[in-house]
């Protein structure tokens, strides 16, 4: 396709855009909007499983490791029962985090600034997913870890 097949999205002044051209600036903003959204959603969405998932393995889990009568808590091992609660609890602070609306300084006029404080914005969500997921997901594992080995060696 030459150069002067393709259609711009963005009309030269002074010219109306045509219906496809029209079409596709608005598919643009409804895409820019639609992406900070899933960002916000994601991140809400997982605050209230990491939380509701906190509060289950802190009930559910003396019953998972000490749901026969003779168990008994070791001591020296016991404390390590905190270590999934607490990084259940910082996944659901980092989900907080990243709900939590972000500002920049941008002049509105300037579309490189624009770009670049979404890009900026989106990024920054976007680590504090993956850091949350970890959190979230590395809680789950280590509790699981515990209470099979308080099952079988205590």
């Amino acid at each position: 396709m030459s150069q002067q097949q393709k259609t711009d999205p963005q009309p030269a002044a002074g010219r109306i855009p045509t219906s496809t051209e029209a079409a596709l600036v608005e598919y643009g903003k409804q895409l820019l909007l639609r992406s900070t959204e899933t960002a916000l959603d994601f991140h809400k969405t997982m605050l209230g499983i990491s939380a509701t998932f906190g509060t289950l393995v802190a009930t559910l889990t003396p019953i998972l490791v000490w749901g026969d009568k003779d168990a008994k808590m070791p001591m020296a091992e016991g404390w390590l029962l905190i270590l999934p609660l607490l990084l259940m609890l910082l996944s659901s602070v980092v989900f907080a985090w990243g709900y939590y609306p972000r500002h920049a300084s941008i002049n509105i006029n300037v579309i490189e600034d624009i770009k670049a404080a979404r890009e900026q914005v989106l990024k920054s969500r976007k680590i504090l997913a993956g850091v949350g997921l970890g959190l979230f997901s590395a809680s789950l594992l280590l509790i699981l870890g515990l209470t099979l080995y308080f099952r079988t060696n205590v």
